[in-house]
């Protein structure tokens, strides 16, 4: 069979939130960008794939710095924020997370879970951390103007590291619960940066009303806008050619000056070692530990009055947290979808689906099968990292380099998105940009 060639400046595989944030970043640049998706999702509902909660979207916050960056529409840049919007479910509470502190402060005491005002002068704190640690990432990510050929210098993971004020009493299953959704650390406790994760997600916006898009499908049309080619594959295997860089499908073979890994190694590895030879590059890093997202389907009046948009279940073991994001369907207006994710989501039965507390026993919830199911461009909602320390950076005679949540474990979609726009600008100034970033 003929092999018909393609080349790009940089090929990016995987199609989450770091490799459309570091594709667009690169096609800003001006380069040639081929970004592969597996086909698989081209079957699945896209709310599948956005993250569960999206913090920086304040005025000065991170990823409304990275989206005004890369010039997003402003239609697109119209995010809303659900009232009761995120939730945690206890053993005997219903906790929704309100921005305010004293708000906050006085739904743990109104549940007996912590004292009004030691929780309003923790989340204080809490706040003052989140503060610093955000301008350390920033800083930690802010890309030079150069990289010396063949070196992994600088693109390896953030080291901000910080420690949550001592928290009120009673309220450490409210605090680890909200920890384990948002940082896909195992123990939940192991985040480098709790601070930033719990007190951005007080203030998370989730959707975009006016637009009717996903973060995701957002910052998709964005890359396609900057004239980055998405390519959905199906089988493919890794190859080199002199001093490039690029994949073999089934009639195509597309070779690239760089190549940016924005999927998890392990996924990659195991399907790599069914199809073709694992370059000695993909050796090593840390395990990622595959946690399926599962998708039910609900009438709106079998579910809870007051049910945020996003809640964490923790009504029960540690290692039986899940977290639920609640979607509207876009063609019944009596019907939701809801993304069910995390270490308990494989045994969630529907008719349990919403905890133990009454009346959350909910009836009229089905499971819908999602299939096919990806095989290595996961995103983070179904992946769990079992330790805090991240992979070194790859190493390759040629620009080589990763993005997405398993770099930087524990930051959340501020550190994913901030890793992958330093990666994506040192990278356009090593090969030698038509538009130098900065």
């Amino acid at each position: 069979m003929t092999t018909l060639r393609a080349d790009a400046d940089v090929l990016v595989l995987g199609s989450g939130l770091g490799g459309l944030v570091a594709g667009s970043y690169l096609a800003r640049a001006g380069l040639r960008v081929v970004l592969l998706e597996e086909a698989a999702h081209g079957k699945r509902p896209a709310f599948l794939r956005d993250p569960f909660l999206v913090p920086g979207l304040a005025r000065d916050g991170s990823v409304r710095h990275v989206i005004r960056d890369l010039a997003v529409p402003l239609l697109d840049q119209e995010f809303h924020r659900d009232d009761p919007s995120f939730q945690v479910i206890l053993p005997g509470a219903r906790i929704d997370v309100r921005p305010l502190a004293r708000d906050l402060g006085a739904e743990l005491a109104a549940y007996g879970v912590a004292d009004a005002e030691e929780t309003r002068a923790w989340l204080e704190g809490v706040g003052a951390q989140s503060d610093e640690t955000r301008r350390e990432l920033e800083q930690e990510l802010s890309p030079v103007r150069r990289l010396a050929r063949g070196s992994s210098r600088g693109l390896r993971p953030p080291r901000v590291r910080s420690a949550l004020p001592a928290p009120p009493v009673g309220a450490a299953a409210f605090i680890a619960a909200q920890l384990g959704a948002l940082s896909g650390l195992e123990p939940a406790d192991a985040a480098p940066a709790p601070a930033l994760l719990l007190d951005g997600a007080r203030s998370a916006n989730l959707r975009m009303p006016h637009s009717g898009s996903t973060l995701l499908g957002t910052f998709r049309r964005r890359f396609l806008a900057l004239h980055g080619q998405i390519w959905p594959i199906g089988e493919f295997a890794l190859v080199g050619d002199r001093r490039l860089l690029g994949v073999d499908l089934e009639r195509t073979r597309c070779l690239a000056r760089a190549l940016v890994v924005a999927v998890a190694r392990e996924p990659l590895r195991q399907y790599l070692g069914e199809t073709s030879e694992i370059p000695g590059w993909l050796a090593g890093g840390v395990p990622v530990l595959e946690t399926r997202s599962r998708l039910f389907r609900a009438e709106r009046d079998s579910l809870p009055v007051g049910l945020g948009s996003r809640v964490v279940v923790a009504d029960g073991l540690p290692g039986k947290v899940y977290w639920l994001a609640q979607v509207p369907d876009a063609d019944q207006d009596q019907s939701v979808w809801l993304v069910a994710s995390g270490p308990g989501a494989a045994a969630l039965d529907p008719e349990t689906l919403l905890g133990g507390l009454a009346p959350f026993a909910a009836k009229g919830i089905t499971h819908v099968e999602s299939t096919p199911e990806p095989r290595w461009d996961l995103d983070s909602g179904e992946l769990r990292f079992p330790l805090a320390e991240s992979p070194n950076a790859l190493r390759h005679r040629l620009p080589l380099a990763m993005v997405g949540p398993e770099l930087a474990p524990g930051l959340g979609v501020e550190g994913e998105v901030l890793q992958a726009r330093r990666v994506a600008i040192r990278l356009a100034n090593l090969l030698g940009s038509p538009r130098e970033l900065h």
